[in-house]
């Protein structure tokens, strides 16, 4: 079974590649969040559900293609001597006397299966420092990755131990265990949408008027601000303007190639659209007020306020609210 609180205290396969910066969905920061929040900052999504969901299928499926005997695990392991260290293998294969292979079940959707190619080097480097996290946390020397990419047969990816890289990974992520989950340091923040959602959850309220002087520091960083927001907006106009240019040459046909790849302008299909803030009006004007009262009483809750980000720039032509 998944020990979720074990895994806030350890750094686990999952969290190596954002410590390492090689994640596509995950950063540093939104580890030491998962670390120490006490709400989640994100819910999985679709996705990840059906990743999730499918996981035992695909692992049926590598017992069957390879006829090794696997023996489901997905619990949450820790490493002997670095208790610090854990990981959750999908499931695990025995010999005679000792752990043979690990096996990790994924699932590739069709817009991620450029990133999987025909060898374990040709997989996502996050993927690939997964494994070796659990190679070491399990002290094997093979762990099998059975990704399902398309609607074919699952690939197997044979992922061989790199001591070496083994010692670089766990120096890097014991240092970080060490200032970041058992220490009171705070990584650097980033821009993710979870240190947003945190950040709101963090400073939920202010007092009012409480404004204080910038110091010079926070000076030269908002003044960097204000110029990376004139910059971003040239850019999204810039962006807006050559894809009508491109809407325009497509003219009536679908859309471009190039050697770069391809732009399409494609119409969506017809559907149908309820307007319910109308369709919620008009059945809380039915003569029936009780009936109305009723409704209105069901679907409404509090919904509270959040803070957000007025920036006015004094010396540049900058006024948003975000």
């Amino acid at each position: 079974m998944i020990d979720h609180e074990l895994r806030r205290q350890c750094i686990t396969s999952t969290d190596v590649g954002p410590i390492f910066e090689v994640d596509d969905y995950r950063d540093a920061f939104g580890v030491w969040i998962e670390k120490h929040a006490d709400e989640p900052t994100w819910e999985p999504s679709p996705r990840m559900l059906l990743g999730k969901d499918l996981e035992e299928g695909i692992v049926k499926a590598y017992s069957r293609i390879t006829k090794r005997q696997v023996r489901w695990a997905d619990r949450t392991l820790r490493n002997p001597e670095r208790q610090w260290m854990a990981a959750s293998p999908d499931a695990l294969v025995f010999g005679p006397t000792y752990l043979e292979r690990g096996v990790d079940a994924k699932l590739v959707f069709w817009d991620q299966r450029r990133k999987w190619g025909a060898d374990a080097n040709s997989i996502p480097e996050g993927i690939q420092m997964q494994m070796w996290w659990m190679m070491a946390v399990c002290d094997c020397d093979v762990w099998d990755v059975a990704a399902l990419v398309g609607d074919d047969e699952p690939r197997i990816y044979q992922i061989e131990r790199n001591r070496e890289a083994e010692r670089v990974v766990i120096a890097r992520c014991e240092e970080w265990h060490r200032r970041y989950v058992v220490g009171t340091e705070v990584p650097p923040i980033s821009g993710s949408r979870a240190a947003a959602v945190w950040l709101q959850q963090a400073f939920p309220r202010h007092a009012r008027p409480d404004m204080r002087d910038a110091t010079e520091e926070e000076a030269e960083l908002l003044d960097e601000y204000a110029e990376a927001r004139l910059l971003r907006q040239d850019a999204t106009e810039q962006c807006d303007r050559m894809e009508n240019e491109i809407k325009l040459a497509i003219g009536d046909r679908e859309g471009l190639e190039w050697p770069g790849g391809q732009f399409t302008w494609r119409r969506t299909k017809d559907g149908i659209e309820v307007d319910w803030e109308s369709l919620a009006k008009g059945l809380l004007n039915e003569k029936d007020k009780e009936l109305a009262a009723t409704l209105l009483g069901i679907h409404t809750k509090p919904k509270p306020g959040q803070r957000r980000i007025r920036f006015v720039s004094n010396t540049r032509d900058i006024r948003d609210a975000a």
